[in-house]
């Protein structure tokens, strides 16, 4: 089974043999499903660790940390392009926009920088596993948290992920329920 919600569980278990199985049968809109839910999750991770605000510091001290562990070559995740999706987490500010393009195609990020959307899930991917083995989160704690992205992002829906302020009509997720996750 290529299950999307599956496949992202595997990554945050540890189970890469899993996870790339999973990942090798998927269909276009099984990448979408994966996408949207990666960036729920990361959403949530991020909110779940930062207070709002801009303390710029504790950003780039995350991102450095995560880098050291996740890319000690320093060239798959771009310190520039890592701090944004967080502040952009954090602060409402639109992150980048990806609108299903295939992986290895560029599109802008504010208007002038290249990503592929693959630099965006790889980027999201080894920071939510950072901010998650910080927390010490267990395989519980992950399947929770995959739960929750799993209720914001909605079934069916536009292939695009965008910014946080718009996130019912842009990243296809739905803001949580005041007073509920």
């Amino acid at each position: 089974m290529n299950d999307p919600m599956l496949a992202l569980r595997d990554l945050l278990d540890g189970q890469l043999r899993d996870h790339g199985r999973r990942l090798r049968g998927f269909t276009d809109p099984d990448w979408q499903r994966y996408a949207d839910l990666l960036a729920g999750a990361f959403l949530l991770a991020v909110r779940r660790r930062f207070a709002p605000g801009p303390d710029q510091a504790r950003v780039i001290r995350f991102v450095a940390t995560a880098r050291e562990r996740y890319d000690p070559t320093g060239v798959t995740l771009d310190p520039a392009f890592a701090e944004e999706l967080v502040r952009a987490a954090l602060l409402d500010d639109p992150p980048p926009v990806v609108d299903a393009v295939p992986v290895d195609e560029a599109v802008l990020v504010d208007g002038a920088v290249p990503v592929s959307t693959g630099a965006l899930v790889t980027a999201q991917s080894l920071l939510l596993l950072a901010l998650l083995e910080d927390e010490g989160t267990s395989a519980d704690g992950n399947a929770e948290l995959l739960s929750a992205a799993g209720r914001l992002v909605r079934p069916s829906g536009p292939a695009r992920s965008c910014g946080a302020d718009r996130v019912a009509e842009d990243w296809s997720i739905r803001p949580p329920a005041p007073g509920g996750s």
